[in-house]
């Protein structure tokens, strides 16, 4: 049986992070570097009432903490969660369209500016 995709992408970003030593201040160095120059990109994909979301930002530390960051998700307009991973997934919407927000914020609260936004249809 196939690994789901989000699996193997997760496992592709922890290699990446080991490759860089795993080292806080590695990636620490990088935190307010601006974000223009390193855009995301984010993938997502429906699967029944829950939505599989990856996202893959050039040096944005997704890390609880001091010198970290996370994703702001809003959904229909309202904030649901912080999360602290590149991949995770948006559970149980109810059927219709909805409209997902992301924005990646530093955790002492400097936003990158940085936001997508998706629409989605549950059957």
């Amino acid at each position: 049986m196939p690994l789901p995709k989000w699996l193997v992408w997760f496992g592709c970003v922890v290699l990446l992070w080991a490759y860089a030593g795993g080292r806080p201040e590695t990636a620490a160095a990088a935190v307010h570097a601006p974000t223009a120059n390193h855009p995301w990109h984010v993938k997502y994909e429906v699967k029944g009432h829950d939505v599989l979301v990856e996202c893959l930002a050039a040096q944005f530390p997704f890390r609880k903490g001091e010198g970290g960051g996370h994703i702001n998700v809003y959904l229909n307009g309202q904030k649901m969660t912080e999360v602290y991973t590149a991949a995770f997934i948006v559970r149980g919407l109810p059927s219709g369209k909805h409209m997902i927000r992301l924005e990646l914020v530093y955790n002492d609260g400097k936003m990158t500016g940085m936001m997508h936004e998706f629409e989605v249809t549950i059957p």
